[in-house]
């Protein structure tokens, strides 16, 4: 989900496939989202594609700076998700706005254990 309206900079709020996750991160079906997703490989991972999309970017509307990961999927419950499917980005903002504000709030001169900040 993208975010960054009203901000200095893009960011995303990245919705994992769990699955994938647990693969790449080598760790066994079961395992808990927030331990796949705390493992060095799954950061590692999400630090090169944020750092790959700050690069691949052409101007400030289209330079991706920060993104979090998000530990909890899409709930159809809050309207995250449509009837069809498909993630509502404008009820994932709302309902997260606390994660979009710690997203923008994160200090670039400090490690933050969930906030992946470009490297420039």
């Amino acid at each position: 989900v993208v975010t960054g309206a009203n901000r200095d900079d893009v960011g995303l709020l990245i919705i994992p496939r769990i699955d994938s996750c647990r693969a790449r991160a080598g760790l066994p079906e079961g395992t808990a989202l927030a331990e796949v997703l705390a493992a060095p490989p799954m950061r590692g991972f999400f630090q090169q594609l944020v750092d790959r999309l700050f690069a691949e970017g052409t101007g400030s509307a289209t330079r991706i700076a920060r993104a979090l990961v998000l530990v909890e999927p899409p709930n159809i419950d809050r309207g995250e998700i449509t009837d069809k499917g498909s993630i509502n980005q404008r009820a994932v903002l709302t309902e997260r706005a606390a994660l979009v504000d710690a997203l923008y709030e994160a200090d670039p001169n400090a490690r933050d254990a969930d906030v992946l900040l470009a490297r420039k």
